[in-house]
């Protein structure tokens, strides 16, 4: 759900606030005073592209701001994406700058505009007026079929078994290929296999062979230093041996004649063994230590060679030992291409049996959501004055297995009684399209993960009786789900639980947008009477507005107390800055 929008310096938009609570929220106002302002700005939060020319005139820069409620998804995909989780909130910025590229964060977090998009992906369903024009696109039905059916396991079902079939297809090619390219690959996998052969690197040889070097280099000068810490351990009267012990012995006196010195007796007692083990194994070490510039030079040599190894085919020696291990197994499959083609042929005759049978798992699914789905649509468009009206969800299983499926999904439609209906695209007018659009989200609104529904003058083409049902049908919507409904029908705003005028003001000699919050009541009823009558309310208007008000709460079985509060979330508070 989203709970806060702020707008700085977008097109008229100076500086815009607002909050949103659950239910349903319609933004009114006359034409051009910045209601789908509002709606490209949000569009921007999901990873929309961004164009210098929205920034205000006189301004450097712009910015959108929101803030959603944080949800499993959501908190799923801050995780995957590495990104701050601050629990119940997800604050997410956009900046727009004019001479150069724009900024995105996540809760205060930097970020990319892809990494925005992925992480708001879904979060919002922006619906706009010209919407209907994608219901032509038979890509869209299955889409719309498959999140209504909830279709997510078997999809993945059929999807992994659709993955190992492409991947031993690949394979087959990859064996299957010109006969001369074959044994190319044969020969170039010979040469490197042998290059990693003559070195025969081992693992964690380079590290070993490296500390070999450090120590061979400075011998010299480690067994200077070794020979004078072995001097001063115990090389006269005032070494640390001969301090310690006779330090040992005056406190071995003084114990005869106070016991509580007996502790300071060990400790001088073990740091006198310390001390004589120290400089055992010091002057082993100094004795055992020899230049050796032979020795030296070989090992150079070696790591100067694994390190080209490294270069040539992998990073790190561990990769490759890897890479020997892969061009070994690649090179038996080709010496054997016959055999493991046979071997692979029949492999893909059972991978492809399964897929099959995921499809047509995945098929008979389609099939039983299309039918509860077309039910689920007609009865919206009864709703909405086109009960006649036929709409059917056809599922055609065909005989190529595709990324997601066997199946070409299409809606059928047809306005008029006795007519066949025919594919969508090819009978539905704009005014059909907007209410069967409408049709669409209430049977979508139960199953839809999104949390928020934008409709954008979504009831365009629509007036007289079927305005009031159209909004019925949105406030119905906003039961599952909450909705922002830009609208210039006073019917639909009559059913809001929250109002917001959008209206144009002069500043400092600027044209700015101001946002105004409509308590129930007086201030909503007058908006309705302007949406009725133009720009002069008539106290005719003003009676019709409540009488439409009256009207929509009997029709919802509302009580008065209800309309008056207010429903719990209606906008109010401020945003917290995140950048």
């Amino acid at each position: 759900m989203l709970l806060g929008l702020r707008i700085a310096n977008v097109a008229v938009i100076e500086e815009v606030e607002v909050a949103f609570g659950a239910g349903l929220t319609v933004l009114t106002g006359e034409t051009g005073a910045g209601k789908s302002i509002l709606v490209d700005s949000l569009n921007l939060l999901l990873g929309g592209r961004a164009d210098a020319d929205v920034i205000r005139a006189g301004c450097e820069e712009a910015s959108v701001e929101g803030v959603f409620a944080r949800t499993p998804v959501l908190g799923a995909r801050l995780e995957d994406l590495g990104l701050p989780d601050l629990g119940e909130e997800v604050l997410v910025r956009r900046v727009l700058g004019r001479t150069g590229r724009g900024k995105a964060y996540v809760n205060g977090a930097l970020v990319t505009v892809g990494v925005l998009g992925k992480l708001t992906r879904g979060a919002v369903d922006l619906a706009g007026q010209h919407e209907h024009v994608s219901l032509f696109d038979s890509g869209l039905h299955r889409v719309l079929l498959d999140r209504y059916g909830e279709m997510e396991t078997p999809l993945a079902t059929y999807f992994g078994e659709y993955s190992a079939l492409r991947e031993v297809d690949a394979r087959m090619e990859a064996l299957g290929g010109d006969e001369s390219k074959v044994r190319e690959r044969a020969e170039f996998l010979r040469f490197q296999l042998d290059e990693i052969s003559r070195w025969d690197p081992e693992p964690g040889e380079d590290a070993r062979l490296d500390a070999e070097r450090k120590r061979l280099s400075s011998a010299e000068k480690l067994k200077r230093h070794g020979a004078e810490a072995e001097l001063l351990v115990a090389g006269d009267e005032s070494s640390a041996l001969e301090t310690v012990g006779r330090a040992l012995g005056l406190v071995h006196e003084a114990v005869k004649c106070d016991a509580t010195l007996s502790p300071v007796a060990q400790s001088l007692s073990t740091a006198l063994s310390e001390l004589e083990e120290a400089q055992r194994r010091l002057n082993r070490y100094v004795e055992g230590l020899e230049s050796d510039p032979t020795r030296l030079a070989d090992v150079d040599e070696r790591l100067d060679g694994l390190k080209r190894l490294c270069r040539k085919h992998g990073t790190t020696l561990d990769g490759v030992l890897k890479k020997r291990g892969e061009i070994e197994a690649e090179l038996g499959t080709l010496e054997n291409r016959q055999e493991v083609l046979e071997e692979l042929a029949l492999e893909r005759r059972k991978v492809e049996e399964r897929t099959r049978k995921a499809a047509l798992a995945l098929s008979k699914a389609r099939s039983s959501s299309a039918v509860e789905f077309s039910a689920q649509v007609r009865e919206g468009l009864g709703h909405l004055a086109m009960g006649k009206a036929a709409f059917e969800v056809r599922v055609t299983p065909g005989e190529t297995l595709r990324p997601d499926g066997l199946d070409d999904v299409e809606f059928f439609f047809s306005a008029n009684p006795g007519e066949p209906a025919r594919p969508l695209a090819k009978v539905a007018s704009g005014g059909e399209a907007s209410r069967l659009l409408l049709a669409l989200k209430r049977a979508l609104a139960g199953s839809d993960a999104c949390g928020c529904y934008v409709l954008d003058e979504a009831d365009a083409g629509v007036s007289g009786a079927i305005a009031d049902v159209v909004g019925r049908m949105i406030k119905e919507v906003s039961s599952h789900r909450q909705v922002l409904c830009i609208t210039h029908l006073p019917q639909v705003a009559a059913y809001a639980d929250a109002h917001l005028l959008i209206r144009k003001a002069v500043k400092a000699e600027r044209t700015v947008s101001q946002v105004t919050v409509l308590a129930a009541g007086p201030e909503r009823t007058r908006e309705l009477a302007r949406m009725m009558s133009g720009v002069e309310v008539t106290r005719e208007a003003l009676g019709a507005a409540e009488a439409l008000v009256r009207s929509a709460h009997r029709s919802l079985g509302s009580p008065r107390a209800r309309r008056e509060s207010g429903p719990e979330g209606t906008p109010r508070g401020r945003l917290r800055r995140t950048a």
